[in-house]
């Protein structure tokens, strides 16, 4: 095992505080043949840059910590991409400047893909997501093997930005993440990744998410119809059961979204009416995430 290394990227942006935590995480792992790059993706001049750039201070006497500053603000997709050209490593993982590893996890993950051929790109483990400091879901997908479809839906729930460890080779055979996406660029990675590979289950708890207020409004559905025009070729491939399942899916998070997030009924009246969703779907969509919040897990609904 020794012979193998890890190189984890930890993007950074506007979040100099939280960052130490990451860091120190990603020391702190059990196995020892390990990199860290962190790739500063503040603007130069700004508070947040400055602030950064203290911190790092810190770490310059530490071998395995590499510090990239871009020479202006890309997005995460372009931070992630420049952290892995700095790397190294055999296999790769990726951490939100927010979130921390636990200990075992980098272990863990090596142990789950030197077992496995190299028809495995990747693994992640359970995790936990905390708000304000207090339990708020526990990650408890299991799934392994060919869950392509379940990740181009939207569906599959590994938060995958912080807990995926993938093999250097996978990496470069899907070509980084797409610099076009400033949301859902987990997802759409992780798409184009479970295309061409299987993802392995670690059963272990290996990551803390932990969950901010949202700082600016995203659009769901702008967000969601660049999605979909990014991967219309993925999806006009599905037999047709499957594609009539992802346009059900991919509806109900669009009614979700308008109906808690926007609060817009006649939308959500017009989606009705005009069958974008259908009322039982609908009613069985909302008993899944009321079931979720009252439990506390996180997984995938089963349309």
């Amino acid at each position: 095992m020794g012979e193998k290394s890890v190189s984890i990227v930890i993007p950074t942006y506007q979040r100099p505080l939280k960052l130490e935590r990451a860091i120190d995480s990603a020391l702190n792992q059990t196995f020892p043949n390990l990199e860290i790059i962190v790739v500063d993706d503040n603007n130069p001049g700004t508070l947040e840059r400055e602030e950064t750039e203290a911190l790092m201070q810190k770490y310059k006497e530490i071998s395995k910590v590499k510090y990239v500053k871009h020479k202006f603000n890309k997005n995460g997709s372009a931070a992630r991409n420049t952290g892995f050209r700095h790397s190294t490593g055999d296999y790769i993982m990726f951490l939100d400047d927010d979130d921390e590893f636990l200990p075992n996890k980098a272990e863990a993950q090596i142990n789950c893909l030197e077992e496995r051929d190299d028809t495995w790109g990747a693994c992640y483990t359970k995790y936990k997501r905390l708000k304000n400091g207090k339990l708020n879901t526990i990650g408890v997908e299991s799934k392994e093997g060919n869950l392509y479809f379940e990740e181009l839906c939207r569906n599959l729930f590994i938060q995958a930005g912080s807990n995926l460890m993938l093999t250097r080779e996978a990496f470069e055979d899907i070509g980084g993440f797409d610099e076009s996406f400033d949301r859902n660029q987990d997802i759409e990675f992780t798409v184009r990744l479970l295309k061409k590979y299987k993802l392995a289950y670690v059963n272990e708890m290996g990551l803390i998410h932990h969950m901010e207020p949202q700082k600016r409004f995203f659009d769901m559905e702008e967000i969601t119809e660049h999605y979909i025009s990014v991967f219309e070729k993925y999806i006009n491939d599905l037999p047709k059961v499957k594609r009539d399942k992802f346009y059900k899916l991919i509806n109900l998070q669009l009614f979700r979204y308008k109906l808690v997030n926007k609060r817009n009924y006649l939308e959500v009246l017009i989606m009705m009416k005009n069958k974008n969703v259908s009322i039982i779907d609908v009613l069985r969509y909302f008993l899944h995430l009321g079931y979720r919040r009252v439990f506390k897990k996180s997984y995938g609904f089963n349309i």
